[in-house]
């Protein structure tokens, strides 16, 4: 039996910051990550291997052993097929035992297989933070002319961009674009930005069945309606669901959408045993419910967390929940979101009022690569509470949904956003004059002041 102080699951993003953290609060202890191959997939850059930005799979992968020992880490390849809590034991697929002190599940997430015909069949595939399967599908796919892209969320949205920039006539099926993370109008436009001659978007249309030939292969998808198209492959980017087999058979305590239930702690209800990243709870920050998101960030945030409290408690969880934070880029354009959208906040019956600023992204705008800027705020109507943000740009949203992204979690109203103070340069960000963070929390400011 292979022995260590604190035993770390899975090798992502979450499972190796955890590594990295343990090391930091813990030098006496012995850290030991167990994950399967030998190198991963940096998951956001996945859609980018198949377009022009990435020359292959490769250039999209970290050599895990390397950064292993750069930390003073164990790094073991095995997959981990049994706990035994009782003797606080673990098993690997080919009859290894290891010891653990303390005990971090990160074993992520895997892509969920919808409830259509011949989802199995060759030329069909899913989107697995798995570098051997992208190798293989990244081959194949070159092979093909016109592929049918199931889904329009982020991955989904950002492959068939990619096959499109390739060369490939590309089928997009799904509801409105990143309809979770923008309001309509928002989306619309990214619509417009991304749609051109080799994408053809179904919007909300709906997949009924993937049509094979003779040889069991991919040959076309039929659609609700009956209408087909045929095609010559398929990616189902029709999301992610936990990968908690292990958890739910070991006898962890469940929670919806096969989520591993922590507390703020990140520990489970098992003695010295935590979970983190997209197998554990997720409870959204505004409603407090469970839901089914999945983030590097939010995913690297509770590393640290647990990491720190593993022998004792050291730092208490700041946020109380995630707050959805997104960002991509379609075209020469940046879109970014976090919080709450209106249209989902209306349907959960909370009481809203939002502005939408657009304004120049550089001052003056005659200055080169200005790139209009819009910034759109969600607050609760009563308090001014800032809970939600979308913005569209240039490169600087990227860092702009940070900045929001903190003025949400820390529940800052937008009368503290009169108050702002920015730095502002004419080749970096709008004017000081018409900041649109504080032009959109003004408008609704003075709404709240004239009532």
């Amino acid at each position: 039996m292979k022995r260590t102080d604190i035993l770390i699951v899975g090798g992502g993003p979450a499972g190796m910051v955890a590594a990295a953290t343990s090391r930091q609060y813990y030098s006496d202890k012995k850290v030991t990550v167990v994950k399967k191959g030998e190198k991963s997939l940096v998951p956001c850059g996945i859609p980018y291997v198949f377009g022009t930005m990435l020359d292959s799979p490769e250039d999209d992968m970290i050599p895990c052993g390397a950064r292993a020992q750069k930390m003073g880490v164990e790094l073991i390849h095995d997959e981990i097929t049994a706990i035994d809590f009782g003797s606080k034991t673990l098993r690997g697929s080919v009859g290894e035992e290891y010891g653990y002190e303390k005990l971090i599940l990160a074993t992520g997430s895997i892509p969920r297989k919808p409830a259509i015909d011949n989802v199995d069949a060759e030329g069909v595939f899913f989107v697995p933070k798995d570098p051997e399967y992208i190798l293989t599908m990244h081959e194949k796919v070159q092979a093909m002319g016109t592929i049918a892209v199931i889904g329009t969320g982020f991955i989904g949205v950002e492959i068939a961009g990619e096959l499109a920039h390739s060369g490939k006539q590309v089928h997009l099926v799904g509801s409105r674009l990143l309809k979770h993370a923008f309001d309509p109008e928002l989306s619309d436009y990214m619509e417009e930005k991304m749609l051109h001659e080799s994408v053809r978007f179904h919007k909300n249309r709906r997949t009924m069945k993937i049509l094979v030939d003779e040889r069991g292969k991919a040959s076309g998808i039929e659609l609700d309606g009956g209408e087909t198209l045929a095609v010559d492959g398929v990616i189902l980017a029709t999301g992610y669901r936990p990968n908690t087999e292990l958890a739910r058979r070991s006898g962890l305590s469940m929670r919806q959408y096969d989520t591993i239930y922590v507390d703020e702690y990140m520990r489970t209800t098992q003695p010295d045993v935590f979970a983190i990243g997209d197998c554990a709870e997720k409870r959204h920050f505004l409603t407090k419910r469970t839901v089914p998101i999945m983030l590097a960030s939010t995913a690297t945030a509770e590393a640290r967390v647990a990491a720190a409290n593993l022998y004792k408690i050291n730092l208490v969880k700041n946020f109380s929940g995630t707050i959805d934070i997104f960002s991509t880029v379609i075209a020469d354009t940046c879109f970014a979101s976090a919080g709450i959208t209106e249209e989902d906040a209306t349907k959960q019956s909370i009481n809203t009022v939002s502005s939408t600023v657009i304004v120049d992204g550089k001052h003056p705008a005659k200055l080169p690569n200005n790139h209009r800027q819009a910034v759109r705020l969600v607050a609760m109507a009563t308090s001014g509470i800032v809970i939600g943000a979308q913005v569209i740009g240039g490169i600087d949203v990227g860092e702009m949904i940070n900045i929001l992204g903190v003025i949400i979690e820390k529940r800052m109203t937008v009368f503290d956003l009169l108050n702002l103070q920015v730095a502002t340069h004419p080749l970096l960000t709008s004017g000081p004059t018409s900041y649109p963070i504080v032009q959109a929390a003004q408008n609704i400011a003075v709404r709240h002041i004239g009532r």
